[in-house]
Order: structure tokens, then C-alpha cells, then sequence
């Protein structure tokens, strides 16, 4: 009779289990992806390298400093069209969310990984406190490209990776991205062009 008890309470214990880790997986399948916007972070560097631009932009990092700065606006540049490309793309052909692209979501990263490295190569050039801040910063971005932890840039990259988002969703995201990474871009134009008149 024990050993009838047994089994029965171990029964039901292995069907508790086996129902609370599924309804996990259907938890996390139907939740909002794990997406942290990188664009806030990076705007917000791009600003304070402009704040504190005469106290590190000596006579003869100038040069140097001036051609970082087109580097990085380039990569910028270029990875705010791919996303707009792709995004339009997205719209265009009504694709549904769900499916997983992979080849893209890759493209993505290295070309988030080539920014990574612009920024480093600007942060090289500035002052301690810069260069903190700037090591942090890809420290974050490393961590969520690459990290055991699954973080989307954006909700695009979490659309290309299956999540289920909303075309409206998309739309502020990429518009809001876009906006960041212009702004972004404009800021290192302008600290460019103060470059040159020193």
C-alpha cells in the first residue's frame, strides 16, 4: 500500500513538473521579447564626447580624431539604411511575424560589431572619463550581441529571430532608431566641422 502511495504521489508530482516547465516555454514563446534599444545608449555617448570635445581634442589628436569620427559616421550611416531597407522590405511584402531569419540577423550584428569597433577607435582618443564611459558602453553592446543572456537591439533584430512583433511595433521602433542614429550622425558632422576650424 506504501509503495502503491509512492508511485501515485510521484505520478503526480512528475505531471506538475512536467506541466510547469511547459507552461514556461509557452510563457516565454508568448511574452514580449527581451529587447533593450542600444540607439538611447549610443545618442547619449555621441552627445557627451560633444560636450567635452575641447577638453580632449588636443592640437595633435585632431587630425586623428576628425578621420575616427567619419569612420564611425559611416558605419552608422550605413547600418541606419540597411535597417530602413530591411524594415521596408518587411512592410512591403507583408511578411508575418514568426519566422526566424538568421542569415539577416547575423548581417546585423556584424555590422553593429563594426560600430563597436569605430567607437572604440574614438574612445582611444579621448580622456579618462570618456573612455570609460565608451568601454562600458561596448562592454553592453558585446554582452548583448554576444552574451549567454538573449537581448535584442531592437524589435527588429527580435523580429528576424521569431519573435512575435507587431507591425506597429516596427514602426516606432524603427522610426524612433532611425531618429537616435541621424541625430547621432549629425552630432559627429558637427564636432567634425569644429575639428577642422581649430
Amino acid at each position: 500500500m506504501k509503495h502503491t502511495l509512492r508511485y501515485f504521489f510521484s505520478g503526480i508530482v512528475g505531471c506538475l513538473l512536467l506541466l510547469s516547465s511547459t507552461a514556461t516555454v509557452m510563457a516565454q514563446s508568448a511574452g514580449k521579447a527581451p529587447v533593450s534599444d542600444i540607439t538611447v545608449s549610443i545618442l547619449e555617448w555621441v552627445k557627451h564626447l560633444e560636450k567635452g570635445l575641447d577638453k580632449y581634442a588636443t592640437a595633435e589628436k585632431s587630425e586623428e580624431l576628425n578621420d575616427k569620427f567619419g569612420n564611425l559616421s559611416r558605419e552608422l550611416t550605413d547600418y541606419m539604411q540597411f535597417r530602413k531597407r530591411l524594415s521596408d522590405s518587411l512592410f512591403r511584402h507583408n511578411i508575418a511575424p514568426g519566422k526566424k531569419d538568421e542569415v539577416t540577423l547575423e548581417i546585423m550584428k556584424e555590422k553593429m560589431s563594426g560600430i563597436m569597433q569605430r567607437m572604440r577607435d574614438v574612445t582611444d582618443l579621448t580622456n579618462n572619463d570618456l573612455r570609460a564611459e565608451g568601454d562600458r558602453l561596448n562592454e553592453k553592446m558585446y554582452n548583448m550581441l554576444f552574451g549567454d543572456q538573449v537581448v535584442y537591439l531592437s524589435n527588429l533584430e527580435a523580429f528576424l529571430a521569431g519573435y512575435e512583433v507587431t507591425k506597429k511595433d516596427l514602426a516606432i521602433d524603427g522610426s524612433a532608431n532611425t531618429g537616435r542614429l541621424q541625430e547621432s550622425v549629425n552630432i559627429l558632422t558637427t564636432m567634425q566641422s569644429r575639428l577642422r576650424r581649430k
